[in-house]
């Protein structure tokens, strides 16, 4: 089986969780077995190592800003929890700036989990050089305007295209992950690109099997490689988790109100944050926001700790009893 991973998936892989990048290492073992075969482009290589720091460093400047701190009434600081408490918050913030620069370490120095998987795969990979012939191609599509790429001034699209084209097996079908709309279809996004869809089968005599995600292609083809985390839901618990207003709570809150499934994992990270972040905790009442808060009480009660379950019982609204008139006196 012949397989490509597009730049923007391999990036990804920063948002995925611990035990989701131990499971990344059963599809360095494919490889190794000669079952599947990766086809890495150098031009991507090189487009992933230009936009790695650039896709740590946002996450990683919300992460450096974050503060624990809370504003006291006058009269609270007279009582001695008060004094217990700054401590607690100022070893915390130094918890919180340790974690910071040891993170930082591991990016600089390329160290970090992700980095590891991500070598691993580039390691076993066939890696495609990107010679004369190849770049001339790609630049005659370019000005052609022929698919895939943006048209601006970069052709690093079309350089992966015409290496894949080169380097992949004449009757051989390739299986493509990309979220990027460069190589998905104008009129359906979840379909590939019909120009490069016939292209493909003219001059390979194959198919091209088009998937937007690596969850999508392991559930297709390797089913026992479990992703726990998805890419889409992790960001978007990560926007609930930086939510700096009502509104922004609400329209995040409505997206993952669409969502199914959530790791145990995660859903203990949405109590935290409704926990810490005032911006979701403090309406956590309103309709919307209660309505998915109870939703998971209900489904994942007995999945998550004791203290998570409780945490979350306490944050919810008290249910408003109904009268009963046989108790009201006459």
């Amino acid at each position: 089986m012949n397989l490509f991973i597009d730049t923007n998936i391999f990036l990804d892989f920063y948002h995925l969780s611990g035990a989701d990048i131990e499971e990344l290492h059963k599809l360095t073992a494919l490889l190794e077995d000669g079952g599947l075969k990766l086809f890495v482009p150098r031009q991507l290589c090189e487009e992933f190592k230009r936009n790695r720091d650039g896709k740590i460093k946002d996450a990683m400047n919300e992460f450096k800003k974050a503060k624990f701190t809370i504003s006291f009434p006058a009269f609270c600081k007279l009582y001695p929890e008060y004094k217990e408490l700054q401590d607690t918050l100022k070893a915390a913030n130094t918890k919180h700036a340790e974690l910071y620069q040891k993170a930082m370490d591991d990016v600089n120095a390329v160290a970090l989990k992700a980095d590891a998987v991500i070598g691993e795969l580039f390691g076993k990979a066939q890696v495609i050089e990107t010679g004369n012939p190849i770049f001339n191609k790609a630049l005659l599509r370019f000005r052609m305007g022929n698919p895939p790429g943006k048209k601006k001034v970069t052709i690093g699209d079309e350089v992966n295209w015409e290496s894949l084209l080169e380097a992949v097996p004449n009757g051989e079908d390739l299986h493509l992950v990309s979220g990027d709309s460069d190589f998905a279809a104008a009129m359906d996004a979840d379909k590939f690109n019909p120009f490069l869809d016939d292209e493909w089968k003219t001059k390979k005599e194959a198919s091209i099997i088009f998937h937007k995600s690596l969850q999508d292609f392991f559930k297709a083809n390797y089913p026992q490689i479990k992703l726990a985390s998805d890419v889409k839901k992790n960001m978007l618990i990560e926007k609930l988790a930086k939510s700096g207003s009502f509104a922004t709570t609400h329209l995040v809150v409505d997206k993952l109100g669409a969502i199914d499934d959530f790791s145990p994992a995660q859903v203990e990270q949405l109590i935290q944050i409704a926990d810490m972040n005032n911006q979701v905790g403090w309406i956590i009442g309103d309709d919307d926001v209660l309505a998915f808060y109870k939703k998971l009480t209900e489904k994942y009660a007995d999945a998550i700790s004791a203290e998570s379950l409780g945490t979350l019982n306490q944050l919810l609204p008290e249910n408003e009893q109904p009268e009963n008139d046989d108790d009201i006196p006459f």
